[in-house]
């Protein structure tokens, strides 16, 4: 009798990297709401009143800016591999 040699279907291999584009779409996202959010300037009232560069309100708070552009950027991240991991 003759043995049979079965091929398994090769797959496609993850890679553990994320992908170049996801990663500049982070960091656009991170940078854009870092900017969005930063205290431009202010008035010393009470309570203070602060603004962005484009002079609407925001937190007086500075570390609120630069957790918000991290969490956006993290979020932006994960959901573009998530993404490319379910085409892939």
């Amino acid at each position: 009798m003759r043995s049979r040699k079965f091929r398994m279907k090769q797959t496609r291999r993850q890679s553990t990297r994320p992908a170049a584009k996801a990663v500049i779409f982070a960091l656009l996202a991170g940078l854009v709401v870092l900017l969005l959010l930063f205290p431009a300037n202010g008035v010393d009232t009470d309570p203070p009143a602060c603004y962005s560069f484009l002079f609407y309100p925001v937190p007086c708070d500075r570390w609120i800016a630069p957790l918000a552009g991290v969490a956006a950027a993290g979020l932006v991240g994960w959901l573009l591999r998530r993404n490319d991991r379910r085409r892939g």
